[in-house]
């Protein structure tokens, strides 16, 4: 059974061994993935960094974390972070989500979603996000879950020697 709950600190050495599995996947199998990577795999030191700052973003309200649990194992995340905090677009919140490649096509993505948005109503009024084009599951998920396309960026992202393009989408609360 999964559970859908809130972000907490020992969830970092297993975000982090999901984040290095993405890697992998990206480079052996899947090099359309739909996540936007550093050119090589950053240092455990530099995750620490990563994790500590949602962490901290959480505390302040600026972050919505939410963890996708089954029998003890966090197997996706996905998190709403405050654009520009303090400034006149903090009423909008960027989202990210991922599951690891063996949960996905569960419906888990989509309870993890449904989930961080709930949180997100009352913290922030509009959530934006972008998805690579060729990603039509993912697609087909942000529409159900009320996005908006409001636009292509091509070109957004070069991973190696090849472009994809990303559509950008909005969601209002």
């Amino acid at each position: 059974m999964v559970l859908i709950r809130g972000l907490k600190w020992a969830d970092m050495n297993q975000l982090v061994d999901n984040y290095y599995s993405y890697y992998d996947e990206v480079r052996s199998e899947t090099p359309e993935l739909g996540l936007v990577f550093y050119h090589s795999k950053p240092a455990f030191e530099y995750e620490v960094e990563w994790f500590s700052n949602i962490f901290k973003g959480v505390i302040s309200g600026d972050v919505i974390g939410m963890v996708a649990e089954e029998d003890g194992k966090a197997i996706g995340f996905c998190d709403v972070h405050r654009v520009m905090p303090g400034y006149e677009v903090s009423h909008i919140g960027s989202l990210g989500i991922a599951i690891r490649k063996e949960y996905r096509g569960r419906g888990i993505g989509k309870m993890l979603m449904k989930k961080t948005i709930e949180q997100c109503k009352g913290n922030f009024e509009m959530l934006i996000l972008g998805v690579f084009t060729g990603n039509q599951k993912a697609i087909s998920l942000y529409e159900d879950m009320g996005f908006i396309e409001y636009g292509i960026l091509h070109n957004a992202i070069k991973r190696g020697n090849k472009y994809f393009d990303e559509k950008r989408m909005y969601l209002t609360l």
